[in-house]
């Protein structure tokens, strides 16, 4: 069995059974899906039909109608898109209470065998355990979200001039075209005792509405669900972008990023696809390594850190220097600080802060250059370490598309010191790394971002 696949629940395929399920969670999409290509392969050996199941419910962490109206936009063109390709593809929408059921066990019970996502962040372990749980049919997942499979390396590394050699070294063999692999029995017009929610564009509003979920959090003008609107980002930027990538990248003023970090924590558009697509589009070899880069060895390393520290959502994750670090420091006198409502409304003293705030509030994403800006001063405007990283998380997995990632995750933790090294002693951070107003003054142009992103 490959890297990428892991078997949850090995035991023998029940008779008379159905269909192979593969159960989609983190990989939404049609193309370039190492999961849904196992899935493919397991039902053309069992020669059975395969059905793709995907769910939403009102009662993950920070449901609201932001998140919900992203992945019900993909959800629409899924349904389409599964169509082509003979694939029975089911959706349902739990909207209250009242509607929860059992739905991935209800179709477990006719299936040969289960597949699903493999990834190592927030719920998404503790919901492929609980199934595990429950069922009497081999459960399968399958690491879809990175270029390196997971199961590459065998502990948690500690920056990325520890990975980058060991990824480099791999890249020759992963960064090759992805065979996909056709359903040999077409199961578009397959009859299943299913409750199936019928989707649109036309109703993804009244659904939404309809939902028990946070609706004070609008959908985002920016960033619309699906492959497609990946894929167009992906072209505006290698077109428009990539050329000047290296020195754009951290011109907030310029916005010279893919914009892509939404529909990757999806799973809307592969990292695979866009790897290939950018190191094959012959721009200047400068950008086209800076930007693999970021997206192969930095989003690697993050997967790497939240597979293997458990505590990647807290300051007990960071490594021994910087707790001692924090420790030293935690009674350091505070010039000022910010409750999280304060924060959460962007009513501080800096318009460039506000600005970061309200681009997340507004657009649901931060620069990436103005989101460690964003997280350092919350960290230095905050009472205590904990309470700064309340903050973060919060705000983050809350407002942020791209929130609730393993890059999410180490970005924060980052601001504390992860993956950095010691800097100059200073008041508050210690020798955890400063950034300061005046100097990003000096660095890029914050004047065209604040005018930007500020409100009234």
């Amino acid at each position: 069995m490959n890297q990428r696949v892991k078997c949850l629940k090995d035991v023998a395929v029940p008779k008379g059974s159905q269909y192979v399920l593969y159960w989609m969670q983190m990989s939404k999409r049609s193309e370039y899906n190492h999961a849904l290509r196992f899935a493919a392969e397991q039902a053309n050996s069992l020669k059975l039909p395969l059905v793709v199941y995907e769910g939403l419910k009102y009662y993950y962490p920070y449901a609201c109608d932001r998140i919900h109206r992203f992945i019900l936009e993909n959800s629409v063109e899924l349904q389409r898109r599964f169509k082509e390709k003979g694939i029975c593809y089911l959706f349902r929408l739990e909207r209250n209470r009242r509607e929860r059921a059992p739905t991935v066990l209800q179709l477990c019970s006719n299936a040969a065998l289960l597949v699903s996502d493999d990834f190592p962040a927030f719920i998404v372990p503790r919901h492929n355990q609980r199934v595990r749980a429950r069922i009497g049919i081999p459960f399968f997942v399958v690491d879809s979200s990175g270029i390196v499979p997971l199961a590459t390396f065998n502990k948690q590394e500690y920056a990325a001039r520890t990975i980058r050699p060991k990824i480099r070294a791999l890249l020759p063999k992963l960064l090759t075209s992805f065979d996909e692999v056709p359903v040999e029995r077409d199961s578009v017009g397959f009859k299943l005792d299913f409750q199936n929610t019928p989707l649109s564009s036309q109703k993804i509003e009244e659904l939404t509405a309809a939902c028990d979920i946070n609706h004070g959090i609008k959908s985002s003008p920016t960033f619309r669900g699906g492959c497609c609107d990946a894929r167009d980002k992906l072209r505006i930027f290698i077109e428009n972008k990539l050329d000047r990538y290296a020195s754009d990248r951290n011109l907030p003023s310029v916005d010279g990023t893919s914009n892509l970090s939404p529909y990757l924590h999806f799973g809307m558009i592969s990292a695979l696809e866009v790897a290939l697509a950018v190191k094959s589009s012959g721009k200047r070899a400068e950008s086209v390594e800076a930007y693999l880069e970021e997206l192969i060895v930095r989003r690697e390393l993050s997967f790497n850190f939240t597979k293997f520290n458990p505590d990647y959502e807290s300051i007990s994750g960071l490594p021994n220097w910087v707790q001692k670090n924090l420790a030293r420091h935690e009674r350091d006198r505070r010039v000022r600080t910010y409750t999280l409502e304060q924060f959460e409304a962007a009513l501080t003293h800096d318009p460039i802060w506000n600005a970061c705030q309200h681009e997340l509030l507004r657009n649901g994403k931060i620069h990436g250059y103005m989101r460690m800006y964003w997280g350092k001063k919350i960290i230095e405007w905050s009472r205590t370490y904990a309470e700064a990283l309340e903050t973060m998380i919060y705000l983050n997995n809350q407002y942020a598309l791209d929130g609730r990632d393993p890059n999410s995750w180490t970005g924060i933790l980052w601001c504390f010191g992860l993956h950095d090294r010691p800097w100059r002693e200073r008041p508050v951070f210690g020798t955890i790394r400063y950034m300061s107003g005046e100097r990003l003054r000096r660095k890029v142009d914050v004047d065209g971002y604040v005018r930007r992103n500020s409100w009234g």
